[in-house]
């Protein structure tokens, strides 16, 4: 049992590294193929460190969260360990998302314009950052707060970011872990609560 467990375990790790490794491939490849004069080799390693931080917590919370609903099915409760990773996950994820949808609000500093109308723009495009980091500080302690709110953070970045299928990178890079992060607390407050 234990030994189909952990090949169980392998077996799904390494076809979540796999995909996230085409994932990274698939947007160097294209913004590569974008403008390939501009883009020189660091410059395609550094989009392709910043565009990990989504996709790791993508491919990871599909991790913890299959891993978390197999234990539950299984014994009716979850490990531990998992459980400290299903506790942590969350917050931890909501803060590097938080983080990785400021980095969008730095493209302000290249404009031309007075120091005022440039920390001015730096706040309006941090306005999403700071809506979820004001989220994250509610739903802290309290795991349900986290779900509900960031499953409504989910769907207003998908009203405002996802129009067609041109959007598609908006989705895996925004929506969907925002939306895992609402899953994540939701296993949080209903897997351990009830464990």
């Amino acid at each position: 049992m234990e030994t189909q467990k952990s090949q169980f375990n392998r077996n799904l790790l390494i076809i979540l590294v796999g995909l996230f490794a085409l994932t990274i491939a698939a947007f160097s490849y294209t913004n590569w193929a974008a403008d390939p004069e501009f883009m020189q080799w660091w410059m395609t390693l550094l989009n392709a460190l910043i565009l990990s931080i989504p996709l790791v917590l993508l491919y990871g919370s599909i991790y913890v969260l299959i891993l978390g609903w197999r234990e539950r099915s299984a014994f009716g409760k979850v490990s531990p360990a998992l459980a400290k990773i299903i506790h942590w996950a969350p917050r931890l994820a909501a803060l590097l998302i938080i983080f990785f949808v400021s980095l969008f609000s730095l493209d302000v500093f290249e404009m031309d314009a007075s120091p005022l109308e440039l920390l001015g723009g730096f706040l309006i495009h941090n306005i999403p950052s700071i809506a979820m980091l004001v989220l994250l500080l509610f739903a802290w302690k309290r795991p349900v707060v986290g779900f509900v709110a960031f499953l409504i953070a989910a769907a207003v970045f998908a009203f405002f970011f996802v129009r067609d299928i041109h959007s598609l990178p908006n989705l895996l890079l925004f929506v969907l872990p925002i939306l895992l992060i609402a899953c994540l607390f939701y296993a949080d407050w209903q897997w351990l609560t009830t464990a």
